[in-house]
C-alpha cells in the first residue's frame, strides 16, 4: 500500500481508489483504536461532517487499523501556512465547523463523559503536585456539565477542505466526548496557543505557522463567541483544566514547559 500521510500517532495509507487504512503506531492501545471507530460511526450516525469508518482491523501483532472513505481535500492548517492572506476567512470557516459540531446532542450518553476525561488525565500528570492536581479537580467540579458532542481534539490539522472550499470534514475522533462546547474550545484555544509540530515537519511549515498562529487563533476564538453567544469568560473558565489534563500527554519538552508554566500562573489566581 502506498503511504500518503502521518502523525504522531498513526500513518495514512491508500487501501482502494475509495478508501484510505489509518494504520496506528505499534503497540499504540488498541483500545484507543476501537474508540475511535465507535465515536466516529455515532458522528457519521448523526449526520456530522465525518468521513464514514468502514472497518476495524486489528491484527495479532502489535497494530491495528481502521478503513475510512477516502475524501479529498487539504488540512485548513495547509491551507493556512500556504496562504496568509485568507487566514481570516478559514478561521472563521473553522469556528463554524466547530460550533456546528456542538449544535448536536449526545442525550443517549453513548460518548465518554468530557469531565471524566479530563479528571483522569489530570491524576495522571506526572509534573504536578497532589496539592496542585487536587485542587484544578475540585475547580473543574464547579464547571457547568452539558451534553453537546465535542470533539476534543479539535485544530486546523483535524479539518479538511474541499478543493472547492464548499465541503468540509472533521476528522480524528478518537478523543470524542460529551460535555460542555466551552470546554472544547479551551482545548483549541490552549493547542493554538502552544502546539508545536512533529521533529519531522520542514522549517518553511514550522515558520509558517508560528506566523500564522496568532492571527488563527485571534479570529477563531472572535468569530466562535460571535456565532455561539459563548462568552469569552466562560472558555477561559476551563482553560486550567484543559492545559493541566494535556499535561497528561506526550508532548515536546518545550510545549510541556509553557503548558507547565501557564498552568502554574492559572493555579495562583485560585
Amino acid at each position: 500500500m502506498e503511504q500518503i500521510g502521518q502523525g504522531r500517532t498513526a500513518e495514512i495509507y491508500a487501501y482502494s481508489n475509495d478508501l484510505i487504512m489509518k494504520l496506528y503506531r505499534i503497540d499504540f492501545p488498541h483500545e484507543a483504536v476501537q474508540n475511535e471507530f465507535r465515536i466516529s460511526e455515532l458522528a457519521y450516525k448523526k449526520g456530522l461532517p465525518v468521513p464514514r469508518a468502514v472497518s476495524l482491523i486489528e491484527h495479532t501483532t502489535s497494530q491495528a487499523g481502521i478503513v475510512f472513505e477516502r475524501i479529498e481535500g487539504t488540512t485548513l492548517l495547509s491551507l493556512m501556512i500556504q496562504k496568509l492572506e485568507v487566514v481570516e476567512q478559514l478561521s472563521f470557516k473553522m469556528a463554524d465547523c466547530h460550533y456546528k459540531l456542538h449544535c448536536e446532542r449526545d442525550d443517549e450518553a453513548t460518548l465518554p463523559s468530557q469531565k471524566q476525561i479530563l479528571s483522569g488525565a489530570i491524576r495522571n500528570v506526572q509534573l504536578l503536585s497532589e496539592n496542585d492536581k487536587a485542587r484544578i479537580l475540585s475547580y473543574l467540579t464547579t464547571l457547568p456539565d452539558r451534553q453537546q458532542i465535542c470533539h476534543g481534539d479539535f485544530h486546523p490539522d483535524n479539518v479538511m477542505l474541499s478543493e472547492a472550499g464548499e465541503q468540509y470534514w472533521v476528522i480524528d475522533w478518537m478523543t470524542g466526548m460529551s460535555g460542555d462546547p466551552a470546554g472544547d474550545v479551551a482545548r483549541s484555544w490552549v493547542i493554538l496557543m502552544s502546539g508545536t509540530m512533529s521533529e519531522d515537519t520542514p522549517p518553511a511549515i514550522r515558520t509558517g505557522f508560528e506566523k500564522a498562529r496568532e492571527l488563527i487563533l485571534e479570529h477563531y476564538i472572535h468569530h466562535y463567541i460571535h456565532l455561539s453567544g459563548i462568552s469569552r469568560e466562560a472558555i477561559e473558565s476551563w482553560m486550567l483544566p484543559v492545559a493541566a489534563a494535556r499535561l497528561d500527554e506526550n508532548l515536546p519538552d518545550q510545549e510541556a514547559g509553557q503548558l507547565l508554566k501557564f498552568v502554574q500562573e492559572r493555579l495562583r489566581l485560585l
